[in-house]
């Protein structure tokens, strides 16, 4: 348990830290937006489903913060997570109809009869064209706690991803 709360703080302060710097350095009005998730995983040969909810939060014009809280089944049991994620976007300014997105962080992942467990994560991201109400899809293929492949819808500005 000590070393769960450790990897939260360390991963607290690390992203409290990059949001400031970011801050400072460049002046963009942070706007925090939600997303919804459903993704499909393997873990240990294993296969489950989980849906969840999150934030994104923007650090600068080209790197996001997500944080993101899910639940799901694997084998009729129980499981969760929690992320902790940077993304580095590639297209920020809608330039391109798909935005690509490559990150990396942190993922708590519990199951029912078992500890918490902390995994790296890494993730690749394509991000599709915005609607008029700023709302897009995503796709996201990731490893950390297994093989995770999922699909997100993310609100957002009309003007950048």
């Amino acid at each position: 348990m000590r070393a769960i709360m450790r990897t939260l703080g360390v991963s607290l302060v690390l992203t409290l830290t990059t949001v400031c710097a970011a801050s400072a350095q460049v002046d963009v009005q942070l706007r925090v937006t939600p997303e919804l998730s459903a993704d499909v995983f393997r873990l240990n040969d294993h296969f489950g489903v989980e849906g969840g909810a999150g934030l994104e939060i923007p650090v600068g014009y080209y790197t996001r913060i997500g944080v993101t809280g899910a639940a799901g089944s694997i084998d009729s049991e129980a499981t969760g997570r929690f992320d902790v994620l940077a993304r580095f976007l590639f297209d920020p300014f809608l330039q391109q109809r798909w935005g690509l997105s490559a990150g990396a962080g942190v993922s708590l992942r519990v199951r029912e009869g078992d500890r918490v467990r902390p995994y790296i994560l890494t993730v690749i991201d394509l991000e599709g064209p915005h609607s008029a109400n700023g709302l897009s899809p995503a796709l996201q293929f990731g490893l950390g706690a297994g093989i995770r492949i999922g699909g997100a819808l993310r609100w957002g500005a009309r003007h950048n991803r």
